[in-house]
């Protein structure tokens, strides 16, 4: 779920305009897994992103209802989106954890405040009642730093750069953006055309605009490197991905099932 998060929130369109859409997550064996809600909203100078990522089902009961959001604002100057503030959530129901990075672009700095929650089970000998009881009761955190290094971008501002970034002409992207881990793995969107598109493009339904490789190479040199089939559709908005046959579980897919685009 979390390659295909950064998936959609790389590539879920590559027009700046506002718009909202719904991918629908399947893997082979088990079905819907989940689903993702991406929105964009302009108003004047200033954007907002937001990605939410959701489990359903049995998945849902596996990794106890697990939600991801991920949030970036900031501004857009000569159409370029500079983020200001990047925030992830990551919620189950029991634990929840909030990264919101601050970008001083200045100072070429960037503050990363991380509050946790966490509902902790305490048991306690109740002497009259001469038995143990159970009460949960919630633990916070909060930690405060600067990080060791910095980035222009986050990876919602970084799809939201990509428009120009990979095409027929630019066939390659390199993801650097915060929240994209590539302090640990390469992660680079690749343009596919001639006989590549036309072998990727089976695994496709028709009218298919685009296709790229998102591929991702491991920490360890020992694993395989990941690679995702994204097909847009002829506007220039991602329909479908597909991870391909994974061990035991089958086909990763995400497909379009709702998207609208408002009119400027």
């Amino acid at each position: 779920m979390r390659l295909l998060i950064i998936t959609l929130v790389l590539t879920g369109s590559l027009l700046a305009i506002d718009f909202s859409t719904r991918y629908d997550v399947d893997v082979g064996m088990f079905g819907k897994v989940g689903h993702a809600d991406v929105t964009l909203k302009e108003k004047g100078n200033r954007y907002e992103v937001e990605l939410v990522a959701k489990t359903t089902g049995t998945a849902a009961t596996l990794t106890n209802k697990r939600v991801e959001t991920y949030i970036s604002r900031g501004i857009i100057v000569s159409g370029k989106y500079i983020p200001e503030t990047f925030i992830k959530i990551k919620k189950t129901t029991r634990k929840e954890r909030i990264q919101t990075y601050y970008f001083d672009h200045q100072k070429q700095e960037i503050t990363l405040v991380q509050d946790k929650s966490e509902l902790v089970t305490q048991s306690k000998f109740d002497a009259i009642a001469f038995k143990l009881i159970k009460k949960d009761v919630l633990e916070r955190s909060s930690e405060r730093s600067i990080l060791p290094s910095y980035n222009e971008n986050d990876v919602l501002s970084s799809y939201l750069n990509t428009k120009q970034s990979c095409n027929a002409e630019q066939k390659e992207y390199s993801l650097l953006a915060i929240g994209a881990h590539n302090d640990k793995k390469d992660i680079t969107l690749s343009f596919l055309d001639g006989l590549k598109r036309e072998k990727a493009a089976s695994s496709f339904s028709k009218d298919t605009g685009n296709i790229y490789n998102l591929q991702v190479k491991p920490v360890d040199k020992e694993d395989e490197t990941i690679d995702v089939l994204i097909a847009f559709d002829n506007d220039g908005h991602m329909k479908e991905a597909v991870l391909g046959d994974i061990f035991w579980i089958g086909e990763v897919k995400a497909t379009r099932v709702y998207h609208q685009v408002a009119s400027k």
